[in-house]
Order: C-alpha cells, then sequence, then structure tokens
C-alpha cells in the first residue's frame, strides 16, 4: 500500500503498475472499499491486458484519512483528483477512472477538472440532492438539517453531506464530460434508481454506453449479473486504454 496526499486528507491507495502509459484507477460505493470484490476481479483483469491499476479507499473508508460520517463528494473528488495527479507524475499518459454508486457522482465531477481517458460507472449517483430529496422528501431533509446528521444505513452521515451535492449543477457537469463513459446499470436497483443513469445519459454529449443488466440489483449479486459487469466495464476500459 501507499498514501497519496489529497487536500481531503491521505489517501490509501493499492497499486500494480507495468510497463506502459495506460493506467485504470479504481474506487468504490459507499461503506465498501478499495479491494471491493468488483475490484478485487477486475484488477487481474486489466493486468493481464497490460494495464497498470490503482485502487483507493474513499475519504473516510479502509486506510484513508476522514471521518466516514463526515463523507462529501467533493472530499472524494479531491482523492481521485490526488490519485491521477500521482498516476501522471509516474508517466502514465493514458489514465481511466471506474467508480461505483456513490463514487460515480464524483467521477463526473473529476472528470471536468482533469483529461481521462474513460470512465466507466456502476449504478452510480448521478445527482445525489435529488436522490435525497427523492428519498427523504421535504420533511426529512429538513429534519436531517436539525438533527444535523441521520443514519440511512449503518453509519451516522452529517448533512453537509446534502449540503455540498447541493452545490453542484449535475446536468451542467454532465454536459462538460469529454470522456468516453459506460454506464452500467441494473434495472431492479432499489438503492440508486435507473432513472439517474438515463438521465445522465441524456445529459453527456461524449462518446457513452448505457448497459442495462435486465434483473439485476444494485449490487450485481448473482453470477450472471456479476460476470456482465465484469466483462463490460474490463472490455470498455482496455478498449479506451
Amino acid at each position: 500500500m501507499i498514501y497519496v496526499d489529497s487536500e481531503s486528507g491521505k489517501v490509501c491507495c493499492e497499486e500494480r503498475l507495468l510497463e506502459g502509459e495506460s493506467l485504470a484507477i479504481l474506487t468504490h460505493g459507499y461503506l465498501s472499499g478499495k479491494m471491493s470484490r468488483t475490484n478485487s476481479a477486475l484488477l487481474p483483469l486489466l493486468s493481464g491486458k497490460g494495464i497498470s491499476v490503482i485502487a483507493f479507499d474513499m475519504y473516510g473508508h479502509g486506510g484513508s484519512e476522514g471521518d466516514v460520517e463526515r463523507l462529501t463528494v467533493s472530499k472524494v473528488v479531491d482523492n481521485a483528483l490526488a490519485v491521477f495527479d500521482h498516476a501522471k507524475d509516474k508517466g502514465y499518459t493514458r489514465i481511466a477512472l471506474a467508480a461505483s454508486s456513490f463514487s460515480g457522482q464524483a467521477a463526473l465531477i473529476s472528470a471536468t477538472k482533469r483529461r481521462f481517458s474513460a470512465l466507466a460507472l456502476r449504478c452510480p449517483v448521478f445527482d445525489g440532492k435529488r436522490l435525497w430529496d427523492s428519498v427523504l422528501g421535504p420533511e426529512g431533509v429538513a429534519l436531517w438539517k436539525a438533527r444535523g446528521s441521520i443514519k440511512p444505513f449503518s453509519r451516522e452521515w452529517r448533512f453537509e453531506a446534502y449540503e455540498d451535492e447541493s452545490g453542484y449543477d449535475m446536468r451542467a457537469v454532465a454536459a462538460q464530460v469529454g470522456a468516453p463513459t459506460l454506464v452500467i446499470h441494473g434495472d431492479k436497483d432499489a438503492t440508486v434508481p435507473i432513472s439517474q443513469a438515463r438521465e445522465l445519459v441524456s445529459c453527456l454529449g461524449c462518446e457513452k454506453k448505457l448497459v442495462v443488466v435486465q434483473g439485476a440489483d444494485h449490487f450485481f449479486g448473482p453470477a450472471g449479473h456479476f460476470q456482465a459487469v465484469l466483462g463490460e466495464t474490463s472490455g470498455w476500459l482496455v478498449s479506451h486504454l
């Protein structure tokens, strides 16, 4: 493991570096980690094609600095940009970013700040504020603000996450993304509805591909669904790197 300095603290990374100019950055979803099931399976597939890999823990996750209760999209953007700059410093010129769920929004914002060669997004959150609004409603958001935090999953989450996401016009962000972008989503996803993926793809002005995995939920648990994710993701990254 190595640690990369970002504006939001040290980022814990796992590197598999090869000769060549192509590298894939892998991150993960909320309460997961850099060596998630998907990333652990992608790593040998990409390495086998001569593509270097850096997998990193998001802010407040795994070995990275930060308090997970204070996780925001902007902090993950800081992490991703720092890892990108680290890869550039090592001489890689073709760099892609693969993200999942919560980190999908951060990947899109990052792609407006650095020249990525490709994005591969699995069940991504596109507009976090609108997702919170639809799940909680106005009264739920007001209660979150009043209390300072809520516990939507197994950990407390501070209201600053909502405030941070409210600062982004994600339709405008998507329109600025120049990196070819793959979006994979299950049509039975109850955590991040497929409407988020469809809206994202409609806003992208770059090369794009939407893959809908029939019958898949947010976690692509069954072997067939998981293999579809691996095949589409690795194929997209290899073809653009």
